[in-house]
């Protein structure tokens, strides 16, 4: 494995666990038995060092959503699923990680912002054409609004006011705020 490799690995769980302000490129070092000199022949700066951490966050969790997205399952239940794995993910993440990138790391928290967006864009808008096509979901129903609504920006309403994971199970909130409400798009039995 690479000195960056390594690097990345290692700032990625501390930034998630303690927020990228409360970790200092000294502890990153320090971990690594290698001095912060060396961190910086690697990387220009700690918030480059961030905004690389965040792209293996987010490669990691499209590993993992891969073979959700070559199943053969239902659209819907697929979103679903890969709810699942971003839930599996967030639970890991403090709030003072999101807070630290977007006071103090702003090119970083545009970047997260940015390859955040992309998955509900691209992957989750994508199976809820595919779920309306199918029938899974009431031809009049506005899936951008939809998503604007109830998918977009997930991190904020999980961690603005209080980490709801401190509170609930994440198999609670995944039911309330993601599954109730895919279930409501669904067309009615009569």
């Amino acid at each position: 494995m690479s000195n960056r490799k390594k690097l990345i690995d290692v700032a990625k769980e501390k930034f998630i666990a303690f927020g990228s302000k409360h970790t200092t490129m000294d502890e990153i070092a320090e971990l690594l038995g290698i001095s912060k000199k060396t961190i910086y022949t690697c990387f220009s700066s700690k918030e480059e060092l961030i905004i690389e951490s965040i792209r293996a966050l987010i490669n990691e969790f499209k590993i993992d959503v891969e073979p959700i997205l070559n199943s053969n399952e239902s659209a819907l239940n697929k979103v679903i699923a890969i709810y699942e794995v971003i839930f599996k993910y967030v639970v890991k993440f403090k709030p003072s990680f999101l807070f630290g990138l977007r006071k103090y790391y702003p090119n970083a928290y545009d970047a997260y912002k940015e390859i955040t967006v992309d998955v509900v864009s691209t992957d989750i808008m994508r199976l809820l054409e595919e779920a309306k096509v199918n029938g899974e979901i009431r031809p009049d129903v506005d899936l951008e609004l939809f998503s604007k609504l109830y998918l977009s920006d997930l991190e904020r309403r999980l961690f603005d006011a209080d980490n709801l994971f401190d509170n609930y199970p994440k198999e609670v909130l995944l039911e309330y705020m993601i599954v109730n409400n895919l279930n409501s798009l669904k067309p009615t039995t009569k």
